[in-house]
């Protein structure tokens, strides 16, 4: 079976190296068609999140060497293969396929469980149809792979658990602030999923007063402004000085705060505050560290964050039994339909 992942995630690569991974809305089109384009390859899909970016493959014909197309995607990315090629993965057959069902239910993130990702991997696919790279084998598979996530979800496997990136940023806070995050003003830069899903969990914590950036207007109806105060984006600047915290989950490609211009704003400030970047590539300049005022977390020193609180918030209770045997069921599944394909083929 004709099956390849090849990629990068939080577990190899550094959020230095991975953020140069990071493929941006219009890259897609143009990396796709060229990958689907080399030696042998019948269908690919490209998925790139926070903390992996992966080619999804199918060929006609067994890779000896999957290096030519590590270096074609390098290339496509102005990287040299030679630099970073160690940091790459790669599965082929039975554990590309055990892998991609892994992903899609969060069973291989940084943090287990997390449900942001079936999103992320349903819309990867998506994207991947619409320009014509997956077609039978890809879509048969992904479409297994969601039907399996699901499955975990709605049997509640993941209880009392932070499910989310921004889950675990909110409890770094409380773990920071303590009962006094209702003392804190809080900037939230990005109206994404990540960063809605941060403001309503700050909501709840009580914090004195949050602030979140927009550049479009489409915050007005999703947010209690009694609550929250919706900001221009354009001024996000004029609000560092009075943030406790800012939180950065934009999908900006370049840092959305300079070291420079931070400067500007703090100058003679003796508050000291916390900045959480939650953002691949990152939205913070790391030389915003320098600072003896700002403790800086990425999302790589997120997950090494030992919570003081940890036991507060209760554990994953996990049915790794039952998530073995649903991945293991569909993994059949697929199996079975690609050898009846083949058989079809043949007959053709």
């Amino acid at each position: 079976m004709e099956l390849y992942v090849i990629g990068v995630n939080y577990k190899t690569t550094p959020i230095q190296i991975r953020e140069k991974f990071s493929v941006e809305s219009d890259e897609y089109e143009y990396i796709l068609s060229s990958i689907k384009s080399l030696d042998g390859i019948m269908e690919c899909a490209l998925l790139s999140t926070c903390n992996r970016t992966e080619l999804h493959i199918f060929s006609e014909n067994t890779i000896e060497d999957t290096g030519y197309i590590e270096k074609q995607f390098c290339i496509l990315k102005g990287l040299d293969i030679y630099e970073v090629k160690k940091y790459f993965y790669v599965y082929s057959d039975i554990n590309a396929i055990r892998h991609i069902m892994k992903v899609a239910s969060g069973m291989d993130s940084m943090i287990i469980g997390e449900e942001q990702i079936l999103g992320q991997f349903k819309s990867a696919y998506e994207i991947s149809i619409k320009y014509g790279t997956s077609k039978a084998v890809l879509n048969t598979l992904s479409r297994l792979a969601i039907t399996a996530s699901k499955k975990f979800h709605t049997r509640n496997l993941f209880l009392n658990k932070v499910t989310s990136v921004a889950g675990q940023a909110v409890l770094l806070i409380e773990d920071i602030y303590g009962e006094s995050v209702i003392n804190r003003n809080i900037l939230i830069i990005g109206s994404g999923e990540i960063g809605k899903t941060i403001c309503f969990k700050l909501q709840e914590l009580g914090a004195a007063k949050i602030y979140i950036t927009q550049r479009n207007g489409l915050l007005t109806n999703e947010i209690n402004q009694s609550k929250v105060t919706i900001i221009n984006y354009k001024d996000r600047y004029s609000y560092i000085r009075e943030s406790d915290v800012v939180i950065g989950a934009t999908s900006s490609p370049h840092y959305i705060i300079t070291q420079d211009m931070l400067e500007k704003e703090i100058v003679n400030s003796n508050k000291k505050q916390l900045f959480i970047d939650l953002a691949v590539p990152r939205d913070f300049d790391e030389a915003i560290s320098k600072n003896e005022n700002i403790e800086l977390y990425n999302i790589d020193q997120l997950k090494k964050f030992k919570l003081k609180n940890v036991k507060d918030h209760g554990h994953s209770q996990l049915d790794m039994d039952y998530i073995e045997t649903q991945i293991n069921c569909h993994i059949n599944e697929f199996i079975r339909w690609y050898k009846y394909r083949n058989s079809l083929l043949k007959k053709a």
